[in-house]
């Protein structure tokens, strides 16, 4: 446990001093790093801490998931939850040790930082560090790059954030025009999540959501048990108006979640911990938050051409507006999905972050 609880530690005495550095709140990785945790029946992981002079200076994990492996007829590890201060030699035998033990697990390449698959927190962020990590995102100084390339770590795949700005979002009337057309020729209606009946709305929700991206980069489905984990966690700050779909002839074709960023309250409690004072903290500072992260937004394959697209990302627009929120970060995107980022731009959103995922051959 103590072993544990010094991997846990080392960002915050790593960046704890930078306030603008969001501190995660330590419950949930430690939640996340639990041999309890849904995901550990077909996840096989390991971490380290590296010190110099006796002082925590990094840390690592890596990780061997099964069931993505047998989905993606792969053999990759996953690196993730690196930390390390800015010296190559600890970056160095942190890599080092995590890429060994990834070989004689049988992995043939190293996939990373992710914590520790594509349904995790992951991305190194490369672009975009004016403006603080919103909700379960990953954030890290500018010289981690240069720890990644020389350790011989190459570009795998780039993930896009994008920000919405209430000032910015203003549709034209032909815009608008354009979207009662396909509003009228889709027969789409809004169909919002219900607190009353929350377990087989998520049920719904996560049966779409890995419809929808199924066939993206790095996607393996969330089984069951860690839908119901993930949603577990979530409830208390979900809001039902920014966590709908859209129905079209009875059959549920899209999906939107759109979260309170608890980042900017966690700004605040930089202990990461909710005892003493972190839950009330927590618990004032959600209602006055004003940015959201909006974590899916996605429209089932088969009915593309219709163009939901549009209508789901103005919906979404909409009602984040008429409910006072100032900014809204749509994450992640691939880099390669071309139709969904030009969407978005010309939804009056700029890209604005930028986190890039590395591999190793092993």
């Amino acid at each position: 446990m103590w072993a544990k609880r010094a991997f846990v530690d080392v960002p915050f005495r790593l960046h704890g001093r930078n306030p603008n550095w969001v501190p995660p709140l330590r419950v949930s990785v430690y939640d996340r790093l639990s041999k309890r945790h849904p995901a550990r029946a077909h996840q096989k992981w390991a971490l380290w801490t590296a010190r110099r002079n006796g002082r925590l200076a990094g840390r690592i994990g890596a990780c061997i998931d099964s069931l993505f492996n047998e989905g993606r007829q792969e053999r990759w590890a996953w690196v993730g939850f690196f930390d390390s201060i800015d010296d190559t030699a600890v970056s160095g035998r942190l890599f080092e040790v995590a890429l060994d033990w990834s070989a004689r697990q049988g992995a043939d390449v190293a996939v990373g930082p992710a914590n520790f698959t594509t349904n995790d927190e992951l991305g190194l962020l490369v672009e975009g560090f004016d403006e603080p990590a919103t909700l379960l995102t990953l954030e890290n100084p500018p010289y981690y790059q240069d720890l990644w390339l020389s350790a011989g770590w190459v570009q795998a795949m780039d993930l896009y954030g994008y920000q919405f700005h209430r000032s910015t979002v203003e549709l034209s009337e032909r815009q608008q025009r354009t979207l009662q057309r396909i509003r009228e020729r889709s027969r789409a209606s809004v169909r919002e999540l219900r607190m009353d009946q929350f377990e087989a709305d998520v049920g719904r929700f996560f049966e779409l959501y890995n419809r929808i991206w199924a066939r993206n980069w790095g996607f393996v489905p969330m089984p069951e048990a860690e839908v119901r984990h993930l949603a577990k966690q979530l409830k208390p700050i979900i809001r039902p108006r920014w966590a709908f779909g859209l129905v079209r002839d009875g059959d549920d074709v899209a999906v939107c979640l759109a979260l309170p960023d608890a980042n900017q309250v966690m700004l605040k409690v930089r202990s990461g911990r909710l005892l003493p004072t972190g839950w009330w903290a927590l618990l004032s500072g959600l209602k006055k938050v004003d940015q959201v992260r909006v974590l899916a937004l996605g429209v089932r394959p088969d009915v593309e051409n219709v163009g939901l697209g549009p209508l789901l990302y103005q919906e979404i627009v909409t009602r984040l507006s008429e409910d006072g929120v100032r900014t809204a970060e749509a994450s992640w995107t691939l880099a390669t999905n071309n139709r969904i980022n030009k969407q978005l731009e010309e939804m009056g959103a700029r890209r604005y972050k930028t986190w890039r995922l590395y591999r190793h051959s092993l």
